[in-house]
């Protein structure tokens, strides 16, 4: 069985849990009371002993009153170890969001077209159009 390390970016979320809940003006025994776990525990967390379940830190974003992404802020990314830039998703994030503000219309309107053989006829025109990168789509 494989242990896991902890990471630089489990020790930064660490950090973060620690600035929020001291933020918030809530112990660690009332942290864990909240959320059904020891204050030694959430030491731990604290301290970057133990990894925190991605399901537990949504939790605590909730009970801190912080977005999920906040445990990420600032967070530098080490290239060597993890291979991954950061700036790169902020755009992901920015595209997703003005996609979305194009896309929506589109949906709701396609949903509302009672004849299937139009829905057929249509995703065939929008997938013709769109320029596939060598992949047929089933209809």
């Amino acid at each position: 069985m494989e242990i896991r390390k902890i990471t630089p970016i489990d020790k930064h979320i660490s950090k973060k849990l620690r600035q929020f809940r001291r933020a918030a003006g809530i112990s660690q025994k009332k942290l864990g009371e909240l959320t059904n776990i020891s204050f030694q525990q959430i030491q731990k967390y604290e301290k970057a002993q133990n990894r925190i379940s991605s399901s537990k830190l949504f939790e605590f974003s909730q009970l801190l009153k912080q977005p999920i992404s906040g445990f990420f802020y600032y967070l530098e990314s080490d290239r060597g170890h993890y291979g991954y830039d950061f700036k790169s998703e902020n755009q992901l994030l920015r595209d997703v969001k003005d996609g979305d503000k194009e896309l929506l219309p589109l949906i709701r309107s396609f949903k509302r077209i009672e004849n299937s053989q139009i829905k057929k006829y249509l995703l065939s025109l929008i997938v013709s159009i769109s320029k596939p990168q060598n992949k047929k789509i089933k209809l």
